[in-house]
């Protein structure tokens, strides 16, 4: 009789310091027997778990203590209800939720694909990209066999914001379908692509007049009538900066020192470095006068 009070008095001691509580789990919801070739889709990443337990052994439980999983043994392709089970280090486990999943499981595929690179942000004033150049050229996209046939394009996003020069970037392939929205279900391997972006400033286009580039002094006698030039402009691509710091084009230095009579010379411009010219000589014809003959 002793014994029996004894062993009442001590329970209930224990309950009072060591009472039962409970406490819930927020864990990873993770998959066993999945066959290599199948994938679920909408998988929840996390479910609730409640336990209990004696006060000192909710107190000891990690999340890591806590596992919780669906056992896809025997799954077929198309949706069915799932069971979540858990389990738990020490304790009880009481409740799951969700306890029951309608999930769909698709085979899952992979093929490769090349990749198209895309500009992104807004550069500098004055400055295009000429060339994107990528590395790899294509890569494996995997993931439900429904959604990858969906896939339309693999794009690389290079972001250009703030760059006035050539420049190196790891930009990241994305996998979209007809409508250009992201596909996040599709995994793209490797993720990130070496790519190498050339830039150049964005080049203008004007027409400038010629002018002679008369120099020295006629001889004794000779007066100068007029001079001619042939064509008279000439059509200039650059840097649009340059082109708005140009008037005129010259060209190359004509002595008239010994210069008596009418001349018809074919005479080369003086174009500026880094600046694009339609021709690059012209016919200059200078006419004079001779006192003598008058």
């Amino acid at each position: 009789m002793c014994v029996i009070v004894a062993s009442i008095l001590w329970v209930y001691v224990m309950n009072e310091q060591n009472p039962i509580t409970t406490r819930s789990f927020t864990v990873p919801l993770q998959t066993v027997h999945l066959q290599d070739d199948m994938l679920v889709k909408d998988l929840p990443e996390t479910v609730n778990v409640r336990v209990s337990g004696t006060r000192s052994q909710i107190a000891a439980l990690r999340t890591a203590d806590v596992k919780a999983f669906i056992d896809f043994e025997g799954a077929s392709k198309g949706r069915n209800t799932y069971r979540v089970t858990a389990q738990v280090k020490n304790g009880e486990v009481i409740e799951i939720t969700p306890s029951l999943l309608q999930l769909e499981i698709d085979t899952q595929v992979s093929k490769e694909m090349k990749l198209e690179a895309r500009i992104v942000g807004v550069p500098h004033s004055g400055i295009t990209v000429s060339r994107m150049d990528l590395n790899p050229l294509q890569v494996k996209i995997s993931g439900a066999e429904e959604r990858i046939n969906q896939v339309a394009k693999v794009l690389v996003m290079v972001d250009i914001s703030n760059h006035d020069k050539n420049f190196e970037t790891d930009a990241t392939a994305v996998a979209v379908d007809q409508l250009g929205r992201e596909m996040y279900d599709v995994k793209v391997t490797p993720s990130k692509v070496s790519t190498t972006v050339t830039i150049v400033r964005q080049l203008g286009t004007n027409d400038f007049p010629i002018k002679a580039d008369l120099s020295g002094k006629l001889p004794s006698g000779i007066t100068l009538v007029g001079t001619k030039i042939t064509p008279q402009t000439v059509r200039l691509t650059a840097d649009p900066k340059v082109l708005g710091e140009l008037k005129e084009i010259k060209t190359a230095p004509i002595v008239l020192d010994n210069i008596t009579s009418n001349v018809e010379l074919n005479m080369p411009l003086q174009i500026p470095d880094k600046v694009l010219a339609d021709t690059h000589n012209v016919i200059v014809e200078i006419t004079v006068k001779n006192e003598k003959d008058q």
